[in-house]
């Protein structure tokens, strides 16, 4: 039987992870484009602006679809997802299980799916913020490399540390 290729960028939606409302998101993508697009934040690259989008970064965002598969490729042996280019710290739920915890960017993440794919499915990917991540490891090293472009402690809710 050939394999069969099935694009999942239709039909996305995402939210803040702490918030109930949800937004129509476009993938392949990113939260800053998916906000500006629905006139949720100021265009960045106008005068100042970025430095009031500093707070994007340093929260959860997640991004949902609901998609149906026929019982026709339900019953081929294998399924799998891959993903390229989870950036960069992302959880990833189908129908409710996690299937695969991500923490780079840069490399294809392929999950078997054998046992979780249904004709009704729905994929949710949380993407955790890397400032959340990342800022208590570089607060754990004995050294401080200086950053003189760091924007972290500009603008809204400024330095998470």
């Amino acid at each position: 039987m050939q394999k069969q290729r099935i694009d999942l960028i239709e039909n996305w939606i995402f939210k803040h992870q702490d918030k109930d409302e949800w937004f129509p998101a476009e993938i392949p993508g990113c939260v800053h484009t998916d906000l500006f697009n629905n006139k949720l934040i100021d265009d960045p690259f106008y005068r100042t602006n970025e430095k009031k989008l500093q707070w994007i970064d340093k929260v959860n965002w997640e991004d949902l679809t609901k998609f149906h598969i026929t019982t026709d490729i339900l019953n081929r042996r294998h399924h799998r997802f891959v993903f390229e280019g989870l950036d960069t710290y992302a959880d990833v739920y189908l129908n409710g299980e996690k299937i695969l915890k991500a923490d780079n960017m840069f490399r294809k993440w392929t999950v078997d799916l054998q046992e979780i794919l249904k004709n009704k499915n729905v994929l949710k990917v949380i993407f955790r913020s890397p400032v959340i991540e990342d800022v208590p490891k570089y607060d754990a090293l004995e050294y401080h490399l200086p950053a003189i472009n760091d924007q972290s402690g500009v603008g809204e809710l400024g330095d998470k540390r």
